[in-house]
């Protein structure tokens, strides 16, 4: 970024970053804006200087520059200056002009530990193969819980792993595995041209940024039967939903088999949120879902999407569901009321099932601090 327009949006990224901001919109008519603690708020910043740091931006990073949204109307990209934090730019055309929202990826890769990531989650990636969903919805760390549980194993092994990502977000340091890293676009035509490539190169590990159509669905399932452990990401507010969403993609035709091939090849699913916490900060809500036999029994389906949805909740809220490791996301923020990371009332704006809450909550009384 040798544009001083452009370095002068990496000193903004940098100063946002270290205040623990996770995004900076930037709107050609309205001025800029960042995120922090999930509160939106305007960012002193004169407007015409929020559209010419857009309109840098644009120009810097996408292909066709600001000529290309007179057919594509929107577009993403990578930014990356050498600072402490990079970006994720996504940029559209929209009623008042262009707007354009950058996501701030920390350089350094958080630790398990740091996220406070249970071992129950973290041994997943220790599994020779299977298919693995990190789900939540946009902003819920997905991506960040991935990174951190596949950079501490890197550390720790010998091995390869294969990314293909849009864009690449976190860039894993180099060490003693072999990591190759790609882009949608750049790089590769697409997610599953990506997956069938990678598995020609058999790595352990193939991290899949998003499961978006039933291409990418079917490279990731086939790539997880095949001997290898595929780490992807869905938009789902429960694992239930995940495996619903999952299926979903595929022809009524074809969904009983892909039910069957999910409950054969899924290791877990982590459904995940976060959540404000006292003072400030946001906490990690996780449901753990573990494929045990009677949860792929589950997913296998009764011919009931409704059904199989709730019978699989159910089955996480459930003492034997607890015995066998699931943990429901109400458990989950009835844990965190308890520690005092949370208050109630955060809680309940997060559940989905408020009766089951305060059943989890009285379970676990609040600890004295």
């Amino acid at each position: 970024m040798s544009d001083p327009k452009l370095a002068q949006v990496s000193d903004v990224l940098e100063k946002l970053g270290s205040q623990g901001a996770s995004d900076l919109h930037l709107t050609s008519d309205r001025g800029a804006f960042y995120v922090k603690d999930k509160q939106t708020k305007p960012l002193k910043m004169p407007q015409s200087m929020a559209k010419n740091l857009l309109d840098a931006l644009i120009e810097a990073t996408i292909d066709g520059g600001v000529g290309a949204f007179g057919r594509l109307f929107q577009a993403g990209a990578s930014i990356d200056n050498g600072g402490e934090f990079r970006g994720r730019l996504a940029v559209a055309r929209e009623m008042g002009g262009l707007s354009g929202t950058i996501r701030l990826i920390p350089r350094e890769i958080p630790t398990s530990a740091s996220l406070r990531l249970p071992p129950a989650v973290t041994a997943i990636v220790e599994r020779p193969a299977g298919l693995f969903l990190v789900v939540g919805q946009t902003g819920s760390g997905k991506s960040t819980t991935i990174a951190a549980m596949a950079n501490d194993y890197l550390q720790s092994h010998s091995t390869a792993m294969y990314t293909i990502e849009d864009p690449i977000e976190f860039v894993y340091p180099e060490g003693s595995s072999l990591i190759v890293q790609r882009e949608v676009g750049p790089h590769v035509e697409s997610f599953a041209a990506g997956v069938e490539d990678a598995k020609r190169r058999h790595p352990r590990i193939i991290i899949v940024g998003e499961i978006r159509n039933v291409e990418t669905a079917r490279a990731a399932l086939l790539a997880a039967a095949s001997g290898h452990l595929v780490v992807s990401t869905m938009h789902a507010g429960t694992a239930a939903e995940a495996v619903d969403s999952f299926t979903s993609m595929f022809t009524p035709e074809e969904q009983g088999l892909v039910r069957t091939q999910l409950a054969q090849s899924l290791l877990a699913i982590v459904a995940q949120q976060l959540v404000p916490k006292h003072g400030g900060g946001l906490a990690l809500a996780q449901e753990i879902a573990h494929n045990t036999p009677s949860i792929a029994e589950l997913i296998r389906g009764s011919g009931s999407r409704s059904d199989d949805t709730k019978f699989i909740r159910q089955a996480l809220m459930s003492s034997k569901g607890e015995q066998d490791g699931q943990v429901s996301m109400e458990t989950a923020l009835a844990r965190l009321v308890a520690e005092r990371a949370i208050t109630t009332a955060a809680a309940r704006d997060h559940a989905r099932d408020h009766s089951a809450l305060a059943e989890k909550l009285q379970q676990h009384p609040l600890r004295v601090a």
